[in-house]
């Protein structure tokens, strides 16, 4: 595993997969050390975790190698805490006359709204208030931030939105930091993830 930031302080050679942002240099004191680090929340399946709906994973590389030496990163599945399975059936959020719904794609009787809304409102309360940010996976019905596909009740597309989970969170936590694991395609845009998560648990300590 690379060490992407390891020795900024002393500005020492850096290797070419290190970060070299003098302005991360001269503003904080990174650290490996896990009870000192920012508390970030994660979409379990960008951890490698096997959750998804089919029973694979979606890890990502760079999260791994540039964010996770110097983030105390906590993952969480809404879907696989909802007690739904692994594998289980795909859903998708449904635009019905009673709202926004988590429907079975294959079958729409199956209604997993309930379920999910109740445990993202447990998780939150229980598991987030302490996170100063949090990884999503786009497209997810649970997790994903804005990218999330909303159709009607015939199948067609009308839209994209928040996923369950994200909405739930975004809403009690205005504060936190979210992000989709598609903003992170290089060091640059990690680095600059990793300073604004010190920043934000730097004013937290604070006060």
């Amino acid at each position: 595993m690379t060490k992407p930031i390891l020795g900024l302080k002393k500005r020492k050679k850096l290797s070419p997969r290190m970060p070299t942002s003098h302005h991360l240099t001269s503003s904080f004191n990174l650290t490996k050390l896990r009870e000192h680090q920012p508390k970030v929340g994660i979409s379990a399946c960008l951890s490698s975790e096997n959750v998804r709906y089919d029973g694979c994973s979606k890890g990502h590389h760079l999260i791994q190698q540039e964010l996770l030496p110097w983030l105390d990163l906590h993952s969480i599945c809404p879907e696989v805490e909802a007690r739904l399975g692994v594998p289980r059936p795909p859903i998708q959020l449904v635009q019905t006359s009673r709202g926004i719904h988590a429907l079975g794609v294959e079958d729409s009787t199956f209604n997993v709204t309930k379920a999910l809304t109740k445990t993202s409102e447990q998780l939150v309360k229980e598991r987030c208030k302490d996170l100063c940010a949090y990884i999503v996976k786009a497209r997810s019905p649970s997790c994903g931030y804005g990218s999330t596909p909303i159709y009607d009740t015939t199948g067609g597309l009308l839209g994209t939105g928040n996923g369950r989970f994200v909405e739930i969170l975004k809403t009690a936590l205005p504060h936190l930091i979210i992000v989709e694991e598609s903003c992170f395609s290089c060091i640059q845009e990690c680095k600059t993830f990793i300073e604004r998560c010190y920043l934000l648990h730097k004013k937290t300590l604070r006060g």
